[in-house]
């Protein structure tokens, strides 16, 4: 992990109030300071964690007085110190209106940090518990215990490389419509008052159903091709997952992360079910982005399922977005002559010459 700046600011707001106010740092944390790093390492371990699963979304930019977007496209543009500051004393004010707004909402150090992991990362998390942080006069930590996950009030991560890549032209914007650039998180006990955190930050949450649809499918078959061992099940696995969805779908019912994680272990034998353990984390990650609870898109959904026909000789079974009619699809339907013609796969080859090499030699 690379840190490019940390800065620690507090919000002070008491339950019950309906006043907040802010204490601004002085001045960024030193990036080569190991309790600075170990600070924003712990905090990253919060996403994909069980009980902290992601909500995927966006800024909505519907409210023209929350300058939390403006100001983190300005970071985008010049990701200079002095705009990084900026950015975190405008968040800071954001969050000090709406707190305010919420008498049950309460204050806490709020940790900024810019840093990369694969992707450009902004992170912004809340920290209640002030024995497990314990900072200075000047925001400076100075004691770190083993920050209790649970005790993280909220925490939003902007991938600052997915917002780069949305372009603001009309046509562009159509096409990265479904991409999502910003997650939030809350441990499941804290859900009821999160919503000013996220209102403060201009968070549209919601991954589109078409996305969601897509990346389940997309996420349980990387998660069957990680390990040796569910390789020959994602077939199975993946027909298990289809009747669970289609069933969601018929009851007007969200899929979830664990409803899926369900549907896997009952094709994975009894004894293997540990194989199953680490599928939400791992579906719920910034590269799969598979909600908490998502709604089945049926149009997606239907491209997964499977036509199927059969007569007394033969029968046929096949994904429906293996079919086409250009001559480099898998499956090749001509209109015309009412035909179809399949390209096989080597082993399809194998069976298909050596039975007709034995009803040759039969004949003979």
């Amino acid at each position: 992990m690379e840190i490019k700046q940390v800065v620690i600011h507090e919000l002070i707001k008491n339950s019950g109030t309906t006043t907040a106010s802010t204490k601004p740092a002085k001045k960024l944390l030193d990036i080569d300071s190991a309790l600075v790093n170990e600070l924003v390492i712990e905090l990253n371990k919060l996403y994909g964690t069980k009980g902290n699963n992601a909500i995927y979304g966006t800024f909505s930019r519907t409210n023209v007085t929350n300058e939390f977007p403006k100001y983190t496209d300005h970071y985008l543009a010049d990701d200079s110190d002095a705009r990084f500051v900026a950015l975190s004393i405008r968040c800071m004010a954001e969050l000090e209106r709406e707190a305010g707004a919420q008498q049950s909402s309460t204050g806490g150090y709020l940790v900024f940090a810019s840093y990369k992991e694969q992707h450009d990362f902004l992170m912004i998390a809340m920290i209640k518990d002030k024995q497990g942080l314990q900072v200075n006069a000047d925001l400076e930590p100075v004691s770190i215990t083993a920050i209790d996950l649970s005790k993280i009030h909220q925490a939003a991560r902007i991938n600052l490389n997915s917002l780069a890549s949305i372009t603001s032209s009309e046509e562009a914007q159509e096409v990265d419509e479904a991409k999502t650039y910003l997650s939030f998180v809350s441990p499941r006990t804290n859900h009821d008052v999160s919503g000013y955190f996220i209102k403060a930050l201009d968070c549209l949450d919601g991954v589109p159903t078409a996305k969601a649809t897509n990346n389940a499918f997309a996420a349980v078959d990387a998660f069957c091709q990680s390990n040796q061992d569910l390789i020959p099940l994602r077939a199975k696995v993946k027909d298990s997952l289809i009747e669970y969805l289609e069933t969601c779908l018929r009851h007007k019912e969200p899929a979830t992360l664990s409803g899926i994680e369900h549907v896997i272990r009952q094709v994975v034998p009894a004894g293997k079910h540990t194989l199953v353990d680490g599928f939400s984390e791992f579906a719920n990650n910034e590269e799969h982005q598979l909600p908490e609870a998502f709604g089945v898109n049926g149009a997606k959904l239907k491209a997964y399922t499977r036509i199927k026909s059969k007569t007394q000789d033969w029968e046929l079974s096949f994904q429906r977005n293996a079919l086409g009619t250009d001559a480099d699809s898998g499956l090749r339907y001509d209109k015309d002559t009412g035909s179809l013609t399949i390209r096989c796969s080597t082993d399809l080859q194998k069976q298909i010459e050596d039975q007709l090499n034995t009803n040759t030699h039969a004949n003979q």
